[in-house]
């Protein structure tokens, strides 16, 4: 998982300097080792000055150049802000029993907002600039870029008291996830002792989300998700259609996999040594621009892989932009799957490595990322038991998480007498048993829901991983039809500049997962490589 932060869309080729060819760093320029990433608490006096003072110059000069530094010296100050923002989550999941860490990220979590307001409120009084003909020129902005503006900022004080307040009761699940970790994860004790405080603050954001979608005038807080944190150019109702072909497809399959010896190759023993050699061959073998950006993951120290009871337990991947570097955070199970989850992470490690930080929607992340778990398979030294386990992944990846993507759909449309704990853990059930999840025969608790934290940090994000997964394994179909052909399809789509997923998908000439019949030929692949 790539870690997504509410951002708006800002001014992408400024930031990155991405272009439409590969163009890397390379390890002949200086890097800066993790370990040498000094944590600074943002000065917020200090971001808020420079606000000032960028906005004034923004709305007064008629200078090109002048502007342009102002414009630079806020992004500085932003970059800074969340550089740090997530050097402290990642040495709070690095530890989450360490106080110290809690309090800075949780520091940084109270003032996201407001840097995001910031963010706004500069291009609220650009679009009021004397000079802006010149800024929506080509070679900056790109023409009507600041047309959104004209009518001031979305981040006003009551939008912002109500992300603000959002803020608070995601740090409400964080506390009661790390209490309910202690009391014994998965266990009697973790479902009975906080499952239903778990759901009620589900509950709670759930009715905050959509006053936010209603203050900003959309009648439904999944649109307004798809649209203002995803940028997504389909539309709910495909998504839901597009899962309802997955369920009538693919459910039988789901079953029978999970009736098989195919997850066994995933369940060997794993030690961190042995994940890290698994995608340092991988990389050799792929040559170029993997090899490239796991050399400087390595002698940079950019990773964390480590076994620790104290872990989160998530994996994701920051792109920590003051030092143009990316960073990896894995928690491992100790079994063979984490050299999956590993390349996983890595393929959005190599996307931002590759563009100086990567702007492509999530949905395009997430290409990259399942991209590269599967063309480890065909990199690595034959390993044929994990291939297996992958391709039972992929059937998994199919019916969970589309099970999951459409219970939080169905949830935000939920009536405010029927938001009750009681009637929430029945939704999750039914639609999970109608994509044929069996709770008893995988020993789950059917209030698991509790255990997903994309339904409280990253909301309508899970469709990503559904739609992802069907274009990135398109390219193990390539690789498998031609040696080398899903690696070049790779690096040809992982630096662009493309921020909507079916955008993307037409210029990379590939299949959308929307086509007709695409899902049913997904079906007949997949029965034929687990057979």
């Amino acid at each position: 998982m790539k870690r997504m932060l509410a951002l708006l869309l800002a001014a992408v080729l400024l930031l990155t300097g991405c272009s439409s060819g590969l163009s890397l760093p390379g390890l002949e320029e200086e890097y800066v080792r993790y370990q040498d990433m000094a944590y600074e608490r943002p000065d917020m006096d200090a971001l808020q000055a420079t606000l000032a003072e960028s906005c004034e110059t923004a709305r007064t000069s008629k200078n090109l150049n002048t502007v342009m530094e102002a414009i630079y010296d806020y992004y500085d100050a932003y970059d800074w802000f969340y550089t740090n923002y997530d050097l402290a989550y990642i040495e709070y999941c690095r530890d989450t029993t360490s106080d110290q860490w809690w309090e800075e990220y949780e520091y940084c979590v109270q003032y996201a907002a407001d840097v995001e307001a910031g963010l706004e409120e500069l291009y609220v009084a650009l679009a009021d600039s004397p000079i802006r003909d010149q800024l929506e020129s080509d070679a900056y902005f790109g023409a009507g870029y600041f047309d959104y503006y004209e009518d001031g900022s979305t981040w006003d004080e009551t939008f912002l008291a109500l992300m603000e307040r959002e803020s608070d009761l995601i740090g409400e699940y964080y506390d009661l996830s790390a209490q309910a970790e202690e009391a014994g994860y998965y266990t009697d004790a973790y479902f009975d002792g906080y499952a239903d405080e778990l759901c009620q603050n589900l509950i709670d954001l759930v009715k905050l989300r959509r006053e936010i979608a209603a203050y900003v005038g959309y009648d439904s807080y999944v649109q307004f998700a798809y649209d203002f944190y995803y940028y997504r150019d389909y539309t709910p109702d495909q998504a839901m259609e597009y899962m309802s072909s997955i369920r009538e497809a693919l459910s039988g399959l789901y079953g029978e996999v999970n009736a098989s010896c195919a997850w066994d190759g995933g369940y060997g023993y794993c030690s961190e040594k042995e994940m890290f050699s698994y995608l340092s061959t991988v990389t050799a073998n792929m040559g170029g621009a993997a090899a490239e950006a796991f050399g400087l993951m390595e002698q940079a120290g950019l990773y964390d892989i480590e076994y620790s009871e104290t872990k989160y337990g998530s994996s994701f991947e920051v792109y920590l932009t003051s030092y143009y570097e990316p960073y990896i955070f894995v928690d491992p199970t100790g079994y063979d799957l984490d050299k999956l989850s590993f390349a996983h992470e890595f393929g959005h490690f190599l996307a931002d490595y590759a563009c100086y930080g990567s702007y492509a929607g999530t949905d395009i992340q997430e290409v990259f990322s399942q991209g590269m778990e599967y063309l480890s398979l065909c990199y690595d030294d034959g390993e044929d038991g994990l291939e297996q386990y992958k391709l039972a992944d992929c059937v998994s990846t199919y019916i969970e998480q589309s099970a999951y993507a459409c219970f939080e759909q169905e949830l935000y449309g939920l009536s405010e007498e029927e938001l009750t704990v009681e009637n929430v853990f029945a939704l999750y059930e039914e639609i999970c048993r109608s994509f044929g999840i069996d709770f008893e025969a995988f020993g789950w608790d059917c209030r698991d829901l509790v255990t997903v934290p994309h339904y409280y940090t990253d909301p309508m994000y899970i469709i990503s991983y559904v739609v992802s997964n069907d274009t990135a394994f398109q390219l193990l179909q390539m690789e498998r039809e031609e040696a080398g052909k899903g690696l070049e399809k790779l690096e040809e789509i992982v630096t662009t500049e493309c921020s909507y997923f079916l955008e993307f998908i037409g210029e990379a000439g590939l299949e959308s997962p929307f086509a007709p019949g695409r899902v049913e030929q997904v079906a007949e692949d997949l029965k034929t490589l687990l057979r």
